[in-house]
């Protein structure tokens, strides 16, 4: 007795393992959380230490490298990158993915402790921060009030609106632009200060001296505790005004009043944020590495309106941007996606089996596998995701292909003349081997898959689990449910009209395929030779097909990212971001625009954000509109503008798609030349919009030059001129007050207009040992020359960035092929090019895939020949393989796609796919042979005209079932349409060539007295005792 024949004989037990199935799924499904990716962890800490006033160079020696190289040790480190700015040092850690974040961030936290005290005292303590590596928040909310400045906004947004955020659960980071922080500003008029005989040391001296900030204690005697409080700290700009410098009997009491202006405003007005036209201030959220996007969104959103209500009267705050909108439109996209191939395998199967009670059968199979796979998804802790929900489109095609086989092989016996019964006893028999073979080589193409490592393994991994174990319920249910419901439902005698009209057409179909097979099989050396050069071809167009790590989804947004001139002040760089808004906001599609100044790059570049309509409200996609703004944000003199949509993936950083790293242990300066030659050839191919290198020498520099004799001979300290030029002209906190239980910082600077010309620097005066003030032009020589902006290193060699934009038709994959071109005869002898952002995760992924495809095959191929004890078997099967890619690489050929991620997947499922009609034709050859005992050929051409119908029947399901994917609009289409491409016409054409090729194989390969073999091993059939009734 056979498996099935237990559960055709027991209908009770059936329905109770159908019911156990949809039970388990429901519990599974509804515990499953929703986000858009299966759960990525990438963890980006980033060091950043201030030293105000310091140079790029001093920043490089004295911070920047002692804290690469001690961070460069921690355990599972991708690469390092660091900046050195002026003021400022950042050193980037990329870990590889699935590194544990909190791990990381305490290893780093511990590295960069050990070489604290090796920085320079000036240097504030490193700041050390955990993030996910994006460059954009997930939502951004504008914060406006007519009546409220900047500064007070800010202030509202720091004490309450910051904090309350901070706390929802997956916020990571309240990133607050346009900040515009209170300090005491100290305006000090160098002229007023040297006629009193002060210097810039002697306002700091006093300030520290007289804003004393102490904790004295308490008093207690044996019965009264009293907290003493010392009031020695100064809060009102009034306060600091009257604060006394000196006391002479000449100039009698000298008060900071008299030697500057002192006010209570922004710390700094280089960022600036305007929203619609308007400026206001915006708050950024970013989620923490570990959390739902979905979850933190809605969070927030649920957050919102309390927050509103508790707002100042005149104060509004408003959801500008969210990014999760994207997300929550395209699962909707995939669940009706999900509704339409489920109608349409439906309406095949009808086609093809003429009777709505055949239908039922293989249509039960859907919900039963698809419910059911969400009991595995909760075991191993997975999610409901885009990917998830891609598995279960594709299973819809696959999950009815056992059926299909189970029930047109019963229907076969009944119109032999066997009962209902009677058919699905000799038809389980003769099918459950297949079944069987079929599921296992269906769930094993995704074994390696699941355990690939990178981002192919963090994003497929969940995807493959759900294919695979959606395709092994169906099988199950194939083997138990299908026969006892085939056994009782079908009926014998006289079919529909409908119905015997279809039996008759696929009998004209089958007997005229017949006749072509054994014809094909008299010319098997053209054939043969036909399959070689497709083969051939097959290799030649796979290496030749435009490549890219993801298609661009439409998400419903545009960034731009606008750089000016390096001497550009945030005055200049917001009168052209201002325009760009006028030149775009009569964009029909544009629901929200806002522009940032000043964050990262300096006042000399902002980032614009431009939000679109919903995606059902549009006529236009978001590559259209993209390029209209392009072509508008070129008329812009004076700046370059980038126009691009943001990574459809996780995991890809954020930026323009393509960077390629120039690395060298030279000079920086020779880093830079051989750069910007690479970037003018790359421009010049003109396949990029735009190329830009990110090191740079045109930053304006001023220096001075100090006439150490002199100043020896006047008894000057080098350390006085120098901390004069940091306090008078660097604009850094030397110390704080205390304000409304607040910290602020205190901030001396002189005036802009000591500031305008670089010569006025010589006005600042100091203080020689005689006690006369000597003006600075007399020790020092002032200069002007051009200078790196900043100095960057990747891995701890000099290096520069080549970022780029391509043109419309040129995949990432081709642009990075050209400028590697380009380097490859640029680069002289030291240098050599690595990658970050997305071209390094494509060029990791391509290897990945690839991998994962090779082990595909041979895992399909082991699996082939232990089911069917040959290794022979496998191979013949597995030789539509690659005619099955031949027929998925066309439309690529052709322009119609590129090879990515998702189309590279598509292409391992269809491994699994094809072999499948491959494992009936063998298998049942096999069968005829053993018990008809019939040659090679005979047994070949026979099995192919029985196993016709149902092969041509999973085709259609699979192929038809793909097809809401290849036609899907909206949110998350183009991934879709990417997988849904490739399988659609991979099983087409490499079903047709399998109908022809495998019997040709069949007869070259099959073993002579493979019959015979396998009619010994096989156990004998033996009669099934008649049902009870």
């Amino acid at each position: 007795m056979n498996f099935s024949a237990l559960f055709i004989r027991r209908p009770v037990l059936s329905t109770v393992v159908a019911l156990l199935i949809l039970l388990l799924g429901f519990q599974g499904l509804f515990n499953l959380s929703v986000r858009e990716y299966p759960k990525v962890d990438e963890t980006v800490i980033t060091v950043t230490t201030v030293y105000p006033g310091a140079n790029p160079d001093l920043i490089q020696g004295f911070i920047t490298a002692p804290i690469a190289e001690a961070v460069a040790t921690t355990e599972n480190i991708d690469y390092v990158s660091s900046q050195s700015m002026p003021s400022s040092s950042v050193v980037t850690v990329q870990m590889k993915l699935g590194s544990n974040p909190d791990t990381a961030l305490t290893e780093v936290m511990s590295k960069v402790q050990e070489v604290r005290g090796q920085l320079p005292s000036g240097a504030k303590d490193p700041t050390i921060v955990k993030g996910t590596g994006q460059q954009f928040a997930i939502m951004y909310l504008a914060v406006q009030s007519p009546h409220m400045t900047s500064e007070q906004l800010t202030e509202y947004i720091e004490r309450v609106l910051r904090p309350r955020m901070s706390t929802i659960e997956g916020v990571a980071q309240v990133q607050v632009l346009g900040a515009a922080n209170y300090s005491m500003r100290v305006w000090i008029d160098p002229i007023r200060l040297a006629a009193r005989g002060l210097t810039a040391a002697d306002v700091l001296g006093a300030i520290n001296s007289s804003n004393f900030l102490a904790a004295p204690g308490k008093t207690e005697n044996e019965y009264v505790a009293q907290s003493i409080t010392l009031r020695s700290t100064l809060q009102t700009p009034e306060s600091f005004a009257a604060l006394p410098l000196k006391s002479d009997d000449k100039n009698g009491v000298v008060r900071l009043r008299d030697v500057a202006r002192v006010e209570l405003a922004a710390e700094s007005t280089d960022t600036r944020v305007v929203f619609n036209g308007q400026p206001g201030t915006f708050i950024g959220i970013f989620p923490t590495p570990s959390a739902n996007p979905l979850d933190t969104a809605s969070a927030v959103e649920r957050e919102l309106p309390d927050i509103q209500a508790s707002l100042p009267q005149d104060m509004s705050i408003t959801l500008v941007y969210d990014a999760t909108d994207q997300i929550s439109a395209s699962i909707k996209e995939v669940f009706k996606t999900i509704g339409e191939a489920v109608i349409i395998v439906i309406l095949v199967i009808l086609l093809f089996l003429g009777s709505l009670r055949s239908v039922v059968m293989p249509v039960i199979t859907i919900p039963l596998s698809l419910i059911g796979v969400g009991f595995f998804l909760f075991l191993m802790g997975y999610s409901i995701n885009l990917l998830s929900l891609l598995a279960m489109v594709l299973a819809i095609g696959l999950v009815v292909d056992d059926a299909i086989v189970v029930v047109e092989n019963i229907h076969r016996h009944m119109e032999e003349g066997l009962s209902p019964m009677d058919a699905a006893f000799v038809g389980m028999r003769e099918i459950t081997g297949p079944v069987v073979s079929m599921t296992i080589t269906l769930a094993a193409v995704f074994a390696p898959l699941a355990f690939t490592g990178g981002l192919t393994g963090a994003l497929f991994r969940e995807f493959a689990l759900t294919l695979a174990g959606a395709v092994v319920i169906s099988g199950l249910v194939a083997l138990t449910v299908t026969p006892m419901m085939s056994a009782r439902l079908l009926k014998s005698g006289s079919h529909s009209r409908f119905a015997t009209f279809v039996d008759r057409t696929f009998d004209r179909i089958a007997n005229r395929y017949e006749r072509l097979v054994s014809g094909s099989l008299k010319y098997r050396p053209v054939t043969l030779m036909i399959v070689i050069a497709l083969v051939s071809v097959t290799g030649f167009m796979f290496f030749k097909t435009s490549s890219e790590l993801a298609p661009e989804e439409d998400v419903g947004a545009l960034f731009s990212l606008v750089s000016g001139p390096r001497f550009a002040t945030s005055d200049y760089t917001s009168l052209y971001l201002d325009q760009s808004y006028q030149i775009t906001k009569d964009l029909p599609e544009l629901r929200a625009a806002f522009s940032v100044v000043g964050i990262g790059g300096g006042t000399n570049s902002g980032f614009a954000i431009w939000a679109f309509n919903d995606w059902a409200e549009r006529t236009r996609s978001q590559k259209e509109i993209q390029t209209d703004i392009q072509g508008r944000l070129g008329k812009l003199a004076g700046v370059e503008a980038l126009v691009f949509a943001p990574p459809s993936l996780p995991g890809a950083g954020g930026g323009l798609p393509i960077s390629i790293v120039i690395q060298s242990t030279g000079e920086a300066s020779q880093v830079y030349e051989v750069a910007e030659q690479i970037r003018r050839e790359a421009q010049a191919s003109g396949r990029f919009i735009i190329v830009q290198n990110s090191l740079s020498f045109d930053a304006p520099q001023v220096t001075v030059t100090i006439d150490r004799d002199r100043a020896a001979a006047m008894n000057i300290p080098i350390s006085e001129i120098g901390q004069t030029l940091g306090l008078l002209v660097g604009g850094a906190e030397v110390a704080q007050f205390d304000r409304d239980s607040n910290s602020y910082d205190i901030i001396p600077q002189v005036p802009q207009e000591y500031r305008n010309n670089p010569e006025r620097l010589g006005d600042f005066f100091v203080r020689a040992s005689s006690g006369e003030m000597v003006p600075l032009s007399t020790v020092v020589k002032i200069s002007t020359n051009s200078s790196p902006a900043s100095i960057d290193q990747f891995n701890q060699l000099n290096s520069a960035t080549i970022s780029a934009l391509p043109v419309p038709g040129v995949t990432t994959g081709t642009g990075v092929q050209t400028i590697e071109q380009i380097a490859q005869s640029a680069l002289p002898n030291g240098f050599f090019i690595d990658y970050s952002g997305q071209s390094r995760l494509e060029k990791e992924q391509g290897n990945t895939i690839m991998i994962a495809f090779a082990l595909a095959v041979v895992v399909i191929y082991l699996v082939l020949a232990a089911q069917f004890e040959s290794f022979r078997d496998p191979l013949i099967i597995m030789m539509s393989v690659p005619l099955s890619i031949f027929g998925a690489i066309i439309p690529l050929n052709l322009g119609l796609g590129t090879l990515n991620i998702y189309t590279q997947v598509g292409l391992i499922t269809l491994i699994g796919l094809i072999t499948k009609h491959g494992i009936l034709l063998v298998e049942f050859a096999n069968q005829l042979r053993a018990e008809q005992g019939l040659s090679r050929r005979d047994g070949i051409v026979a099995s192919a005209k029985v196993r016709l119908r149902p092969i041509l029947m999973t085709t259609a399901a699979m192929a038809l079932g793909v097809v809401p994917l290849i036609t899907a609009q909206g949110a998350g289409a183009a991934a879709r349409y990417s997988m849904g491409l490739v399988i659609f016409s991979g099983i087409l054409i490499g079903t047709m060539f399998t109908l022809f090729v495998v019997p040709m194989f069949y007869t070259f390969l099959a073993s002579k007295d493979h019959g015979d073999a396998y009619a010994h091993d096989a156990p004998q059939p033996e009669a099934e005792p008649a049902p009870s009734r």
